[in-house]
Parts: structure tokens; sequence; C-alpha cells
């Protein structure tokens, strides 16, 4: 029997071995397969004058022309760079708050108010942009906003937060981290409850107070689900996001607010211009793609830790 032949048949009795947690496997295969592999087959329409009429296959090939447009656009170079500027701001100051959040909420030993501070941090992930950004309209504004009437009862001037170019980031990364920080600090909050309380005690023994355990325990104990939730944020480099920026940026930030996201869904849902987006996302992705597979060498060369 040939070597690859038994390595098939070892292979095939594993599975049977197993079968039933490949079974649980199999609806996230074919999740998988539909949602994330079935649409790559649409990526040709950045190299087509697609046309609904012609569809995939009738729409002439257009080669590199809509990459061409959009890098000849006179707008093209502020754009990517407000992109980059503004994830970069949500990734440096967005991603340590949810470890944060976890480490203070892993040193409340009250379980009552602890499960309270929870569901509080984890109802604003549920809430859409447009809920959200209504909520900070009607708190901030200075036509009678509780925010601005407290501020004056200090003798402070009313401030115009939104739409107004001095506080565009604050309110974009300060919004992106309320709705966020919840939800994101579960995972770190699982990665806690696995480390071993043996490890906690071994300190105890030692001396360590409460600060040194986090800082020598905790904190090395959620390393390794840090670098791989920090790598696979990285890939959202070029996506500053679409809901927020749409709904946040006005006349006044357009300038700072001009996002690949909000020119993409413009350009193929509002002017039809359907290969010119899908060319802006394919963008997006490939630099993407480029950057976890960067970040991902780093993270393996300087801590054993990757995704692959």
């Amino acid at each position: 029997m040939s070597k690859s032949r038994l390595t098939n048949n070892r292979f095939m009795k594993r599975i049977w071995q197993h079968k039933l947690f490949y079974l649980f496997m199999l609806p996230g295969i074919v999740w998988f397969f539909l949602f994330s592999y079935v649409p790559l087959y649409g990526i040709q329409v950045a190299f087509r004058d697609y046309t609904f009429v012609g569809g995939f296959t009738g729409s002439p090939w257009a080669g590199f022309k809509y990459f061409e447009q959009f890098f000849n656009y006179y707008q093209s170079g502020d754009i990517i760079r407000n992109t980059v500027i503004i994830s970069l701001m949500k990734l440096l100051i967005g991603f340590p708050m949810p470890i944060i959040l976890a480490l203070l909420l892993n040193e409340v030993r009250k379980m009552k108010f602890k499960k309270t501070i929870q569901t509080l941090s984890y109802l604003p992930y549920f809430v859409s942009w447009i809920v959200v950004v209504t909520l900070m309209q009607r708190l901030l504004t200075p036509y009678g906003g509780p925010v601005n009437d407290l501020l004056g009862s200090f003798g402070v001037e009313s401030i115009q937060f939104l739409n107004n170019p001095t506080w565009f980031y604050q309110m974009i990364v300060g919004s992106d981290i309320w709705k966020n920080i919840g939800w994101n600090s579960i995972i770190f909050m699982a990665a806690i409850a696995g480390i071993d309380q043996q490890l906690y005690e071994a300190a105890k023994i030692d001396g360590a107070g409460r600060f040194k355990q986090m800082w020598h325990v905790t904190l090395p104990g959620i390393r390794n689900v840090a670098i791989i939730l920090f790598i696979l944020a990285v890939g959202n480099l070029m996506s500053a996001g679409y809901e927020q920026l749409l709904l946040l940026n006005g006349p006044a930030t357009a300038s700072m607010g001009s996002v690949l996201d909000v020119h993409a869904i413009n350009s193929g849902i509002r002017e039809g211009r359907l290969s010119y987006a899908a060319a802006v996302g394919l963008f997006q992705s490939i630099i993407g793609l480029i950057l976890v597979l960067t970040v991902n060498r780093i993270a393996r060369k300087v801590s054993d830790v990757s995704l692959f």
C-alpha cells in the first residue's frame, strides 16, 4: 500500500472515530462556505464593466480600469489618509480598553455589582449606530443638552461637540469604545477564567498583592489571546466603519471623515458604479490581508504566538 493511500486511510479512520465532533463542525463549515467563499466569485466585478443585464459572465472585461480611476481620483489620497488615521486611533486607543475592563471586572468581588456592570457594558453593542448617534445628539447638543447644562453650571461655555472638527476624533473614538468595550471584553473575561487558580495562590504565598497578581499572573495569562485578537484587528486598518462615519460625519468635518467604506458604499449604491465600488472594496481587502500576514509573521518571531 502506498504511503499517500495509507495516510488517507488513517485520515478517514480518524474522522470516523470522531464523527460526532465533525458533525458539530458541519454547520459552521457550510456557513463559511456559503457566506465567505461563494461570494468570492463576485470579485470579478472589479475587473468587469458590470451591468445587471450582462451579469457576471456577460459583462465585458475592463482590466484595472476601476482601480486606476480610484487612484486617479483627486480625493483618493485624503480618503486613504482619513481611513488610516481613524482606524489607527480606534486600534491604539480602543483595543486596550476591553482588556482594562476585563482586568478591573476580575478584581471586583461583589458578584451582583460585577454582573450589573457587565450587563450595562454589553448593552450598547446591541444598539444600532442610528440610536447611538441620536442619543449623542440629544445629550451633547448645546441647545438644552444635559452635558452642556452641566458644564454651564460650572461656568463653562456651551460646546458644539458634534459636527465640529475640534471634537471629531474624540466623538468617533469615544462612541466606538462605548459601543464595543463590553462585548469585546467577553473573550478576555473567558481567558481570565481559564487561568489556573494555583498560580494566584502561589503568588499570594510569595507576598504578591492584588496589583502584582494582576501584573504577573493575569496579564501573562491573557497575553496569547490579546496577541491573536490584535493580529485580527490590524486586518481592519483600512476599514474605519461605514455606519458610524456616515452618521457622525457632517459638512464641517467632511475633510476629516471621508473614509473608504463610505466612499465605496456611496459609489456603489447611490451612484450605481458597482465595478468601481468593488475595486475600492477589493483594495481594502488586499491591504488588510497584507497587514495580517505581516503582523502575524512579526508576532511569531517576537512572541511565538501567531494565527498560523
